[in-house]
């Protein structure tokens, strides 16, 4: 009887701590109002501090390279085929980054597969607000609903990944896919292709029209703004700003 009472026990731990990411640290859903505060996750076979490192080295100052491909159908509509992109930084700077970042805080996304996100700042260990917000009862940001815009200093991006299982790839999947977004509406250096298909018994053909979007630029000082999840539909938000003074490129719009 007791042990039946011990293994009750620690299955209701285990599924409160599987239900803990309906809250945050408000330093994860608001880095904004945390100056130089560097995001690292641990997930799979990849420590939270290599993580880290990568993410300070990427913001900081990195090379983008690559291609977008765009498939349009005969009805206008558009869906992404296939993307191609790299971040280039100084692998220097990366093993620099692995000694100097020093960790303040972190926490669990799932206990069973040790995953968990943790905070860190360059050289010094910052104190940060041992304050948790409940996902319920947040306020649903206005910027879900949208993906790329501008104000008269910043291009912003807003990245979206669902994810059943883990929770921390889909927050790595979402913030890139924002970077990508501003590059993506930033970029003019595209072309394009039709291609032509006519059936047997058809007296019509019909096309497909491919455009292929060349990326390139040097980035600094990348800035994720907020971060919101929606737990209903397991859907992850990560709203991205960078200066447009710090976007480099042959193919930036006029």
């Amino acid at each position: 009887m007791r042990l039946l009472l011990l293994a009750l026990l620690f299955q209701i731990f285990l599924f409160t701590q599987l239900l803990a990411t309906e809250e945050y640290p408000s330093w994860f859903l608001y880095p904004k109002n945390f100056s130089g505060i560097i995001t690292g996750y641990k997930y799979n076979n990849s420590l939270a501090k290599k993580d880290a490192a990568i993410n300070y080295c990427v913001f900081k100052s990195c090379v983008v390279y690559g291609t977008l491909e765009i498939f349009v159908d005969p009805s206008s509509t558009q869906w992404l085929k296939n993307s191609d992109y790299y971040y280039y930084y100084s692998p220097d700077s990366f093993e620099v980054a692995k000694r100097e970042l020093v960790g303040v805080d972190s926490f669990f996304t799932n206990i069973l597969n040790g995953d968990y996100i943790a905070a860190y700042f360059w050289k010094h260990k910052k104190t940060l607000p041992q304050e948790w917000l409940k996902v319920r009862e947040l306020k649903i940001p206005e910027w879900i609903s949208k993906t790329f815009w501008e104000d008269g200093d910043y291009a912003y991006g807003v990245g979206i990944f669902s994810s059943q299982r883990n929770e921390n790839d889909a927050w790595k999947t979402a913030e890139e896919q924002a970077i990508f977004t501003i590059l993506t509406n930033k970029a003019i250096g595209y072309y394009s292709i039709k291609v032509y298909t006519q059936e047997k018994n058809q007296k019509e053909s019909s096309y497909q029209e491919i455009s292929f979007i060349r990326l390139k630029y040097y980035l600094k000082n990348i800035e994720i703004v907020e971060r919101f999840p929606d737990l209903e539909q397991q859907t992850f938000y990560v709203l991205v700003r960078i200066a447009k003074q710090n976007m480099i490129s042959p193919m930036l719009k006029n």
